[in-house]
């Protein structure tokens, strides 16, 4: 288990389609909460709610891996519980192409309730267009870290995007994504504890394995700028690992790993 050496906190906010027979439907109207009121299911910091036509949940942040993974099942299997009673199934989807009869609501057509920005060129990231049938859920990492800041947390991000956003190229089936949500370095801060990344999808809550494996990567790009080496790896990388992001290009992504990381660094499978 790899060491958590400045106290830093990891929690998430995953999003999770429900399907029937393979088929993406609404969630809305299934579980209680909202964006604004959130639902509590304890006492510890565990919350659901609907996001558009997706379930949502929060976890509390988490002091090492195995409370990461442990809370993330826990809601995980709350809400499978929920949509088997409606009889569908959590989705291993990131994005799909909705039928327009699950998107009547008009819960359905909101999109992005608050802002979301971009340290590489210091400026808010538009809203995506809602003229589409196109939905997709992510899988956004809150780090918590010792005396944030501004330029801290946005160091950061980059080295998230680094870390765990570029070599996820290869862990991640989902191909459309990102036409929505997702680019390089997509985060919110988080006053007073730390910063959002929210360039990932989801396709990380579904396996102990990549859960821990995320938690890892995340660990490491906070070390990496709390002991002040993100400069050079910024200076080299960082242009080309927004494009391979970006451009969710696989083979560019595994040209910059293999002269930014060892094998056993990465921990690609």
């Amino acid at each position: 288990m790899i060491e958590n050496n400045y106290k830093i906190t990891i929690g998430s906010d995953p999003e999770v389609f429900i399907e029937s027979n393979n088929e993406i439907v609404s969630a809305i109207g299934l579980i209680p909460g909202t964006k604004n009121e959130p639902h509590p299911i304890t006492d510890k910091g565990h919350f659901i709610q609907t996001d558009n036509i997706a379930m949502e949940f929060n976890i509390p942040p988490c002091n090492n891996e195995d409370e990461f993974v442990e809370n993330i099942n826990y809601v995980k299997e709350y809400l499978d519980t929920i949509a088997k009673s409606f009889g569908c199934e959590l989705s291993k989807k990131s994005s799909d192409e909705i039928n327009p009869i699950h998107l009547i609501d008009p819960q359905a057509q909101e999109f992005g309730c608050e802002p979301d920005f971009n340290p590489y060129t210091k400026s808010v990231n538009e809203k995506p267009e809602i003229e589409t049938n196109l939905r997709c859920v992510g899988g956004h990492i809150h780090i918590g870290y010792p005396n944030p800041s501004v330029e801290r947390s946005e160091n950061i991000v980059k080295a998230f995007d680094i870390f765990v956003t570029l070599p996820a190229l290869l862990k991640d089936n989902d191909e459309r994504r990102r036409e929505l949500y997702g680019k390089a370095g997509a985060f919110r801060f988080k006053e007073p504890w730390g910063v959002e990344c929210r360039a990932l999808s989801n396709f990380w809550i579904h396996s102990d394995e990549d859960m821990r494996w995320v938690y890892q990567q995340t660990i490491k790009a906070v070390h990496c700028v709390l002991n002040n080496e993100h400069e050079e790896l910024f200076k080299q990388y960082s242009e080309r690992v927004v494009e391979a992001i970006n451009t969710n290009n696989k083979e560019l992504a595994k040209e910059l790993l293999s002269v930014i990381f060892t094998e056993e660094e990465i921990l690609i499978n």
